[in-house]
Parts: structure tokens; C-alpha cells; sequence
């Protein structure tokens, strides 16, 4: 018991500071597009959880979140068709991508969409998220190298078979009801990245996270809930130093997540997300979460049944 919570100290500390340099680079360059939340879900499932969170290895992921990236702010810089067809273009992009990446790994999703829900032209953010990659990637080779994390072999995973098209393209269609709901009332953060990457994992066959449908809603939404409060009183209210809040805020996501044993990597992201989001949203943000969450999970119990068949 002792030797499994000194490994959780050493990579939950990892994953903060992680976090940590992220924000902090961005403050001292006063570039917000460095900060990537995706990488407080990458650092959940490959540097926190006790098993590798995908079938994936270090190249592959690499290349999927530095290409997703770019291809978000491709979208935004030269598909003009309004941001909720730029968000359906994009999920249906990460679809594409899903089922022939040989990998399960679903963070990429938030890669190429979450440029598209923020706007981003600037290449600062697909550069961001290499470098912020590829320092993930060291530090789960250090867990490795001290013993804290155990090599996994990669084995290629085939997610292109007609049932897999089939699931693919009825995400893009939930989304594109959810999601013209979402814009149309002006809550966009209903459909938040982290969210379309939790509802790909959770529609995937075997998915262990949607037979606990509450415990997944009430895990996304505490999460939420304590980055915007968090956010509120530390930055907004208090004035103290950005980085200094979302060192904060993953402690306390890693928190929430090993009080419920239940280490699902979009939750860590939607807590980072809210240092991100307009000032403006940071009150109805958990709200926004929460029903997104709750709508997501329910349409992945409901409507994707059929059994695992591989990892």
C-alpha cells in the first residue's frame, strides 16, 4: 500500500508540474494558445493511471496530437462556414482519424477541435502542443526508467470495421443535434472538447466508465465545478498568478479522480479548460459540463450496445 501511493506521488507531482510549466510559459510569453488542457488528460491516462490509459505508443502519439493540432487551425484559418459547422468539420475529421490511427488514444479529438471552439489561427498552438507532447512523453519514460510505471507493449489496433464506421458516423450525428442546441442557446461549452473526447471513449465497446453513469457525470462536473471555482477566487478575484491556480486545480482534479478510483483523462482536462474560457463563462461553466456530460454518457449507454470485440 505504501509503495502504490509513493508511485501516485511521484506521477501525480509529475503531472502538475507539468501542467504547471505549461501556464507558466504562456504567462511569460502572454501567448494563452500554449496552454493545450489536453495535456492534463494525456498526463491522467499515460503518467497517473495505473495501466496505460490507450493502446498507443510514444511515436503515434506524438504524431496524432501535432497533426490534429494543425488541422484545427487549418479549419479555422480557411473553412469560413460559421463555428458550429467548423466544430461538426472537425469532430468528423477526428472520426476519420480514429478509426485508421491503429490507436485508441481519443485526446487527439480535443487537439483538433478545441482550436475551432477557441478560434486560434496562430501556429503557436500546434507548436505548443508537440513540445508539450513530446515533454509528456519524457516524463513517462522517466516513470519507466524508476519503476513507478511498467512497460506495456503497443499492439496496433483495427477500429475500421463496418460496426466501427457505423458508431463513428452516429457521433457526428449526435453531435451535430447537441451541438446546434449548444450554439443556438449560446452554450458552447456543452460540447467541450474534453466532452467529445469522453463521449468517444465512452461509445467505444467495453467501456467500463458508462455502466457507472452517475459516478462518470458527478466525477466530469466536480472537476469542472473546482476549476471554476478555483479560477474564480484565485485569478479572478484574488489576482494571484495563473500557473500558480492550475497547479492548484490539477491537485485537486488528481484528488477528485483517486477519491472516486476513477481515472478518466477528460476529467483532468475539462478542469484545466476552465483557466482557459472567456472570464464571462466561468459561472455557468460547470453547469455547461454537467449537462454536456450527463447527455453524452446517457447517448452512450442508450445507443452504443454492441460488445468489445479488441482493445
Amino acid at each position: 500500500m505504501r509503495e502504490k501511493f509513493k508511485k501516485y506521488v511521484a506521477a501525480d507531482a509529475l503531472a502538475v508540474i507539468l501542467v504547471v510549466i505549461m501556464v507558466f510559459a504562456a504567462e511569460v510569453t502572454g501567448e494563452r494558445e500554449i496552454i493545450f488542457p489536453e495535456m492534463a488528460a494525456l498526463s491522467v491516462g499515460y503518467l497517473v493511471s495505473v495501466k496505460r490509459g490507450w493502446m498507443v505508443n510514444d511515436r503515434r502519439m506524438l504524431a496524432l496530437i501535432t497533426v490534429c493540432a494543425v488541422l484545427g487551425v487549418l479549419i479555422v484559418r480557411y473553412i469560413n462556414v460559421g463555428d458550429y459547422l467548423e466544430v461538426l468539420i472537425a469532430f468528423a475529421m477526428s472520426q476519420m482519424i480514429f478509426l485508421y490511427s491503429g490507436t485508441t488514444l481519443a485526446p487527439f479529438i480535443s487537439a483538433i477541435v478545441l482550436p475551432v471552439v477557441l478560434q486560434t489561427t496562430t501556429w503557436v498552438y500546434p507548436v505548443s502542443a508537440f513540445i508539450l507532447t513530446g515533454i509528456l512523453i519524457l516524463g513517462h519514460r522517466l516513470l519507466l526508467k524508476l519503476g513507478i510505471r511498467e512497460e506495456e507493449k503497443f499492439i496496433p489496433v483495427s477500429l475500421s470495421s463496418a460496426a466501427d464506421k457505423k458508431d463513428a458516423a452516429l457521433r457526428v450525428l449526435t453531435l451535430v443535434l447537441i451541438g446546434a442546441a449548444a450554439y443556438a442557446s449560446g452554450n458552447k461549452f456543452v460540447i467541450a472538447p474534453p466532452l467529445l473526447v469522453a463521449f468517444t471513449e465512452l461509445s467505444r465497446p467495453g467501456n467500463k466508465a458508462k455502466e457507472k453513469p452517475f459516478k462518470t457525470i458527478a466525477l466530469l462536473t466536480l472537476c469542472a465545478l473546482e476549476g471554476a471555482i478555483l479560477r474564480y477566487a484565485l485569478v479572478m478575484k484574488a489576482g494571484l498568478a495563473l500557473s500558480l491556480a492550475a497547479a492548484i486545480i490539477m491537485a485537486a482534479a488528481l484528488l477528485i479522480m483517486h477519491v472516486f478510483d476513477m481515472y478518466m483523462p477528460p476529467a483532468g482536462a475539462v478542469a484545466i479548460l476552465s483557466i482557459l474560457i472567456p472570464a464571462e463563462a466561468v459561472v455557468t461553466f460547470p453547469l455547461q459540463v454537467a449537462i454536456g456530460i450527463s447527455i453524452f454518457t446517457l447517448s452512450a449507454k442508450t445507443m452504443f450496445g454492441r460488445k468489445e470485440t479488441g482493445r
